[in-house]
This record gives structure tokens, sequence and C-alpha cells, in this order.
């Protein structure tokens, strides 16, 4: 199980440096700062023992600090206090532009790295199926997002290298430590390992307990983006307090399952700082029994009492760091499930590219369900000419959404294939099939900006001319121009500053502006008024013409003039009425 563990730790560790490769001539280079720091805190205790050996006990000079003065200045008391002093400040400038540099770079590549890192993860939650946000919802994937993915930093640049630096510096001081007492040296080694079990007993403990309080705090948030999203019927219904309360209920367990995580840690931080104390107390009373028997001298013990704590300082930051590094290692992992989600809708390599399409549906033996009892599509068989109008009605939840989902290729049918001019969708690239539909959908989407990008959504190239016009044959001009701001009109959050007729005439001018060969219309008419219904329709009977186009309707009106019409019910598919197909396979 141990085992396991380390073997799964170190293949996060693996994974996370992978996935910021173009960042690795920067990650050597923070990997050389930290190194370079050993020999500046090896020497930080020289002009200590300088003083007290050289300046004020009066012995010579030896060692390293008798190579670095000169003869003249080491036989003069007033000059080795000059360089005892020099040496100290001079340690303490250099000590302080590494530590700034270190800090700007490291900070200056940890944002740019989560930067890419995010991006990343958002353009392939975009382009996991809509079955995976409809089981995952899609605040979980926004909260991995943001809160999850700055571990990438903390796994990268705070994860292994600080550890890499700590152990050689551990190993250096051990090294310098023996030259001066073989003996200290040891007994440090040797009070060291009960700090190096004590990380090794609670770091999957705690991995475990911050996943735990991860989950929780993603339901919390959850419950946030869910009320908020439903704020009209929440205050209709007069339960702000209800909501308030099941958000606090989910809170509390979040917190609960993070000061889990927090006390666990902060006893290891205290068994640690308790093996560290009595370390450091063995070996001042074996240094002090050293210098009184001569065997080392007063400047020697400083020196070692501060190596002694440049060892212990770093095994003790390895001890706080690993453990801290759970909370990390949770987080990346998290992160990295986004990834691991295949893509259930992909490009086949040998797709070609394909330009506009005449607009020919056939669906053969189609089936398709959500899971494996309750069928939704059963062998649905039937072609739509290019040009037709197609009328799609049955009960709600019967399919009809399904169906054009299907289409677009939201999902692949389970069997069966759907055809788009004779040519099997999978054998589309998804970017070239995308591009052959406009879909007006029940509700419209619309984003926090002005209507002309809210149009301009369809084509982001489009001149405001070209928005103009689209809008122009959704009947949306007059009331725009009406707006403070016309085009440039914030609409508000989902566009909620606009009435339900006005977001879907804009919606029809953003598939006009478009001008794809097959258009959608998913209940274009349900929720709003006769008079505002009659412009909608109107725009439609334009929109519609030399397109073949698919209305999901329960109002006769807006089915008045289909071709045909098919009817869903208990996962079948029936074609009622074909009234002009041949008249249109003649005319394409």
């Amino acid at each position: 199980m141990v085992q396991a563990g380390i073997l799964r730790a170190f293949r996060v560790y693996l994974r996370a440096f992978r996935e910021v490769r173009p960042f690795w001539p920067s990650l050597a280079l923070i990997l050389g700062l930290g190194l370079a720091w050993i020999p500046i805190s090896l020497l930080a205790p020289l002009p200590l023992k300088m003083l007290i050996d050289n300046v004020l006990g009066h012995q010579p000079l030896a060692g390293i600090a008798a190579r670095l003065a000169p003869d003249a200045l080491a036989a003069d008391h007033a000059g080795l206090l000059a360089l005892a002093i020099g040496l100290s400040v001079g340690l303490a400038l250099i000590a302080i532009v590494h530590r700034l540099g270190d800090w700007l770079l490291r900070e200056m590549i940890a944002d740019r790295m989560v930067h890419g890192f995010r991006g990343g993860l958002l353009l392939h939650g975009l382009r996991l199926p809509v079955l995976h946000h409809t089981a995952h919802g899609t605040l979980d994937l926004g909260y991995r997002i943001n809160q999850d993915a700055p571990a990438l930093q903390w796994t990268a640049i705070y994860g292994v290298m600080p550890v890499i630096i700590s152990l050689t510096t551990i190993a250096c001081t051990l090294y310098v430590t023996a030259a001066i007492s073989a003996k200290l040296a040891l007994i440090a080694l040797v009070t060291s390992l009960p700090m190096i079990g004590l990380v090794h007993f609670y770091q999957h403990r705690l991995k475990a307990k911050w996943h735990a309080a991860k989950e929780q705090d993603s339901a919390a948030q959850s419950i946030v983006h869910e009320v908020l999203g439903a704020l009209r019927v929440v205050t209709l219904f007069g339960q702000e307090r209800r909501e308030t309360e099941r958000f606090l209920a989910r809170s509390r367990l979040s917190i609960a399952a993070r000061l889990h995580a927090m006390r666990t840690e902060g006893l290891l931080g205290a068994l640690l700082s308790l093996s560290t104390a009595l370390g450091t107390a063995a070996i001042l009373y074996l240094g002090v029994r050293d210098v009184e028997t001569h065997a080392m001298s007063v400047g020697d013990l400083l020196v070692v009492i501060t190596y002694i704590g440049q060892l212990y300082g770093p095994l003790q930051a390895i001890g706080t760091h690993v453990t801290g590094q759970q909370h990390a290692v949770a987080s990346i992992e998290r992160a990295f499930a986004v990834l691991d989600q295949p893509l259930a809708i992909a490009d086949r390599p040998d797709a070609p590219p394909r330009q506009r399409a005449r607009g020919e549906i056939a669906f053969r033996q189609v089936s398709f369900s959500y899971d494996d009892r309750n069928p939704v599509l059963r062998n649905a068989t039937f072609t739509i000419p290019a040009g037709a109008s197609v009328g799609i009605v049955g009960r709600t939840g019967a399919g009809k959404t399904t169906l054009v989902n299907l289409l677009v290729r939201l999902f692949d049918p389970e069997r069966g294939h759907i055809l788009l001019d004779g040519a099997d969708l999978r054998d589309w690239r998804l970017a070239d099939l995308r591009r052959q539909f406009a879909v007006v959908p029940q509700d419209p989407t619309l984003f926090s900006t002005t209507i002309a990008e809210n149009i301009g959504y369809a084509r982001p190239e489009a001149t405001p001319a070209e928005i103009v016009a689209a809008a122009k044959q959704a009947n949306a001009h007059d009331f725009i121009m009406a707006l403070p701001q016309g085009y440039d009109t914030p609409v508000g959050e989902r566009g909620l500053r606009l009435s339900g007729g006005e977001r879907q005439r804009i919606a029809l001018a953003r598939a006009f502006l478009a001008d794809a060969p097959l258009i959608i219309l998913d209940e274009p008419t349900s929720a709003i008024d006769q008079h505002t219904e009659a412009a909608i329709i109107e725009s439609i009977e334009r929109l519609r013409r030399g397109r073949t186009t698919l209305v999901i309707a329960h109002r006769l009106a807006t089915l008045r003039h289909v071709d045909i019409r098919l009817r869903v019910e208990d996962g079948i598919v029936a074609v009622e009425q074909d009234l002009l197909a041949a008249e249109l396979r003649k005319v394409s």
C-alpha cells in the first residue's frame, strides 16, 4: 500500500513536469538559484567565528578565513574586526539580492504556468461530451479550473525542487559539520531519522484528508451556483432562508474536513519541532563538553550550532513541505482528472475537409439511450431532402431534442448511422460539421456583453454592416435602435435586460449572420406574446428559404408551413407528412 502511494505520487509529479515542458529552462534556472544559496548559507556563520575566535580570542586565522584574508590584515586586530563586519554585511546583501531574484523569478513563472494550464483545462472541458457536464455539473469544472489548477505551480515549482535543494543543503551541511566535529555530525544525522519517519507516516493520510476537503468545498460552491442560477424561482417561493441553510450545512462539512486535515498537519509540525529541539539539546550538551575539554573552540561550537540549525531547518522544511504538498497533490489530481476524461466526440484522423453542405439528412437504423434501460430512439430511419422544412413533434421528454443533438453530434448514436449529404457524420471534421448548422434554442443564451457582439458571436469577423443586415432580417433592428446605446447596449447577465421576444430575435439575427445551410429551431415561439410571435414567424419564414430547417414546436402556427412532420413517440420516429419531398429533390 505504501509503495503504491509513493508510486502514485511519483507519477503525479512526473506528469506535472511533463505538463510544464515549455518552462523547463526556467525551472532549471530556479533550481540553479536555489543551489547557489547553499555556499551563501555555509559562509554565513564565518564572520561570527572570526569575531569569537580571532578578534576576541586572539587565535590565528585558520581554514577558509585564512585563505580569504591577506597576511597583513590577518595580523591586525582592527583589520580582522573590519573584515568580519564587512564579510557579514556583504553576505547579508548577497542574501537579500538572492532572495529577491529567486522570489520574482518563481512568481513570474508560476503565474504564466497556471495561466496556460487553466486555458488547457477550459478548452478540454468545453470539448467534453454534454453528458459529462450533465452528470458532474459545470460548476465542478469551474472549481477545478479556478481553485485546483494553481496547484500546478506547487507541484512543479514548489514540489520537488525545494526537496532537492534541501537534501543537497543537508548533505553539504553534514559534510562541513563533520569536518569540524564528526561526533556532532553523527548525532545530528541520528536525531534526524525520527523526523523522516514522521513525514513518511503522515503524508498519505494528509492527502486523503485534503481530497475529502476539496470534494466538500466543491459541493458547497455548487449550491451557490445552483441557487444564483435559479434566483427568480427561489425568490418567488420565498425559499431564501432555506437555500442559505442548505449552503451553510454543506459549508460546515467543508470546514470540518479542512480543520481535520489542518489538525493533522499541525500535529506533525509540532512533533517535528519537538524532534528538532531534542536533537539540538543533545548537540548543545556534547558541544559544550567538547569546548570544556578544549576539543573544539567556542567559535567552532557556534558554527556547528548554526549548521545544525541549517540542517534541521531543511529537514523540518521537507517535513512540513511534503505534508503540505498533499493539499497541492490532491488539487492537481482533480485537475488532471479533467484532462483524463476522454473526448467521446473527436475527429477521425483521415476525415477530409468539407465545404458548405447541400443539407440532405438521413437517419439509418439509429438507436440511442442515456442509460441501458430506457432507450430514447429505436431504429430511427427517415430521410430529409435538402432544403426541406421539417417539424418535429411529440410529448415532452419523447426525444425531440435528442434527435437534433445527435444531428449536430453532441453525442453519437449507439447503433446506426446519420448521414449528411450521403457522408456519415463521423467522417466529417467537427469544425466543418458544426459550421453547417445555426441553432436557435428555446431559451436563447446571450453573453453579458453588447447586442452587436452577441449577434456577431456566430461570425466574429463580421462587419458592423453585416450585423445590422442580419438584425433587420430577424426583425430586431427597430427595437435595437430604440435602446439608449443601440447596438452597443449591454444585455446584462444572460441577456436579462431584454425581454424573451427580444432575446429570441437576437438569436435569430445570429442565425442569419451565420448563413448556415441547416437551421435548427427549438420551440422558437414558446414563451412570447402573439404580436412578437408573428414577427418571429415572419423572420423564420425568411430564414429558412433555401435551407434545410428543423423546427421543434408545439404551436401549430409555427408548423403551418413545414414540408415534413416527424413525430417522436416511445423511441419511434414516424414520418407523418411528406408533401414536397419529391419536388425538393428535383430542385436540389
